[in-house]
């Protein structure tokens, strides 16, 4: 169930920013990482399954053509996508967590709490540096949102 949900909340994550990258007019893709799925498979084996820290992945988007122009404004928002989509799943599993009690949604909560809040952080590749690069305010904004997520779940 764990693998599902984090892949839930991993994938919708991934999909906001090609998406996002599409609708602004880039062209993009996923792009498998081989080491950091074994990476997440070591760190569930040698944990019992409860330490998984997974990096299977990215999306990469460029430009279509030469005449394009890549803005930091698009990088931020195609940045903001995935963390934004965690924050929109991790409020809908909330609120169906408390009205049902059903502990799926708990862990859909904490899956994506977890997911954005650490793709927040404003450092190499995450796109916490990409979103603070561009707009400061909806990284603190986003951020705190996060944070303040992380405090309910717990």
């Amino acid at each position: 169930m764990y693998f599902t949900v984090i892949g839930v909340a991993f994938i919708g994550h991934e999909l906001a920013h090609k998406f996002t990258a599409i609708r602004l007019g880039y062209w993009s893709e996923y792009r498998m990482w081989k080491e950091g799925l074994l990476m997440a498979l070591l760190f569930a084996v040698a944990s019992g399954g409860s330490i998984i820290f997974a990096a299977p992945g990215a999306v990469y988007f460029a430009l279509r053509s030469p005449f394009q122009k890549m803005t930091k404004r698009h990088v931020g928002l195609i940045g903001l996508a995935g963390p934004l989509f965690n924050a929109a799943a991790f409020l809908v599993s909330a609120v169906l967590f408390m009205a049902t009690g059903i502990f799926v949604f708990y862990f859909l909560m904490i899956a994506n709490v977890f997911l954005g809040l650490f793709n927040m952080i404003p450092f190499g590749p995450l796109d916490g540096r990409k979103i603070r690069a561009w707009d400061q305010k909806a990284w603190i904004a986003l951020t705190a949102f996060l944070a303040a997520g992380l405090l309910f779940a717990f």
